[in-house]
């Protein structure tokens, strides 16, 4: 079975298709956007799936609603999907004024320890697992150990990228429906690490 980097990165909510009663020649029908009811207090802006795989900034409504789209993604696609994510929450560090940019995940562990925070996920590429793991031998996709209490996932990001995750419970909330793929999260949950 293809390993989903989304499932250990973020809370998972498994949503099961429906067929359209109307057309049974029409096949399932998978919604093009989702919602989830946010903190009362939550403030800060948040980024979310569109339906043309990528991310884009949100905010929840006055009554508490933060929508997402669904995008198309396969979980053997989703390292593609990863990468997009690195290059989002990049970019809105700038725009933003995000604290999220760092040169070394030792930074980025760093950054979230003066925040008296603890770091549980990091994601890498193939590369930087074996420097990270210690280990000579490739490292595969998927779930490749531990490292200091965080969950080390390796999938098809650049060499030079990592990310440096908060749990879970923390980090947002992925929906997979079939094919597609809806994630609204929290980026100051994220280090965005470049070197």
């Amino acid at each position: 079975m293809p390993f989903s980097v989304f499932s250990h990165l973020f809370l998972v909510e498994r949503a099961r298709q429906r067929i359209k009663r109307s057309a049974t020649a029409a096949g399932f029908a998978t919604p093009a956007l989702g919602e989830i009811d946010i903190n009362a207090t939550d403030t800060d802006p948040l980024l979310a799936t569109n339906m043309r795989g990528t991310f884009l900034l949100t905010r929840k409504t006055p009554n508490g609603i933060a929508r997402y789209g669904f995008s198309p993604c396969f979980i053997e696609e989703e390292g593609v999907l990863a990468t997009e994510l690195a290059i989002r929450l990049w970019d809105g560090s700038e725009t933003c004024g995000w604290d999220i940019r760092c040169k070394s995940v030792p930074e980025a562990v760093e950054s979230f320890g003066q925040a008296s925070l603890e770091p549980r996920t990091l994601v890498v590429s193939a590369a930087l697992a074996r420097g990270i793991l210690g280990q000579e031998a490739p490292v595969p996709e998927g779930l490749a150990g531990t490292v200091n209490r965080m969950q080390v996932l390796v999938t098809s990001l650049p060499e030079t990228v990592a990310l440096v995750a908060l749990a879970p419970v923390s980090a947002g909330l992925c929906v997979r429906m079939g094919d597609s793929i809806g994630i609204i999260m929290r980026p100051k949950a994220f280090r965005v690490v470049r070197t």
